[in-house]
């Protein structure tokens, strides 16, 4: 019942309106009535602010959402990101696709790093062009495979890559914008052990991931925060993180435009 509060409430401020609204599920198409975690209409956008060691001034992100496009006959909803550190602006692109299981997260990025079969120099494991961001209807902790590289030819260096997402579960989470109440959290977590690039045969030393940063989605406003290492970033916009050590990182909303529909009796 705590999900449907934002629902009974517009319910309430519109007596005019005679028709039913539509039933809130957790599964199946999309809602309009909560947004499933991760409004997508285009004109839609959030700001955040950034914290981290490695940003000098204040830095803030915009993401809009600025229509939709067809890739491999799926049909996303498209992000731009607009991130201002320093006195220089850079924007990325993302994906979201939400389907009976969950939201699915892209980007051009990744989907040209998908496109290379084998990693040079690695086993034959295809890099997924999407993954899944949030389940809809998670059981306790549950977990789920992103990326699963595994190379074991070597017979003293086992060379692996794992990128895993988890479900936390629900609770509140402190803001600019005040607290927000029943916030799913969705950790992604990066293991990898790698040959040094600096000396690729040393196999003594080598290269030793272990990065992770958490996710936090509410209803009806999307991506409230994140937090952690900067090498998940990396990653999700489609560039392998590739060094020993990573900034961390909090992306915080501190203002939004979400518009629910109208007529509110259309749903």
């Amino acid at each position: 019942m705590r999900y449907f509060m934002f629902l009974l409430t517009l319910v309430l401020v519109l007596p005019a309106c005679t028709d039913d609204p539509a039933p809130v599920t957790t599964s199946g198409t999309e809602l309009f009535a909560d947004q499933q975690y991760y409004p997508d209409r285009e004109g839609f956008w959030w700001e955040y602010q950034l914290d981290s060691a490695s940003v000098k001034d204040v830095a803030r992100v915009r993401s809009r959402i600025i229509g939709s496009r067809v890739v491999d006959s799926l049909t996303y909803s498209v992000q731009v990101n607009e991130d201002r550190r320093g006195g220089q602006v850079t924007t990325d692109t993302q994906y979201i696709r939400k389907t009976g299981v969950g939201i699915m997260m892209s980007s051009p990025g990744l989907r040209d790093l998908g496109a290379f079969p084998v990693i040079p120099g690695g086993p034959g494991v295809e890099i997924p062009k999407e993954f899944l961001i949030i389940p809809f209807n998670p059981g306790f902790q549950a977990t789920w495979d992103i990326v699963t590289i595994e190379f074991n030819q070597i017979p003293i260096f086992p060379i692996y890559f794992r990128v895993k997402g988890r479900y936390i579960g629900t609770g509140d989470v402190a803001t600019q914008r005040g607290t927000l109440k029943n916030v799913a959290r969705i950790t992604v977590s990066i293991e990898a052990r790698l040959p040094n690039l600096q000396n690729p045969t040393d196999f003594l030393n080598p290269l030793i991931l272990n990065e992770k940063a958490d996710f936090y989605f509410t209803r009806p406003y999307g991506l409230a925060l994140i937090d952690g290492s900067e090498a998940v970033f990396t990653l999700l916009r489609g560039g392998l993180p590739l060094a020993s050590s990573f900034p961390k990182l909090r992306q915080e909303l501190v203002d939004m435009n979400i518009v629910q529909p109208q007529p509110v009796c259309s749903w």
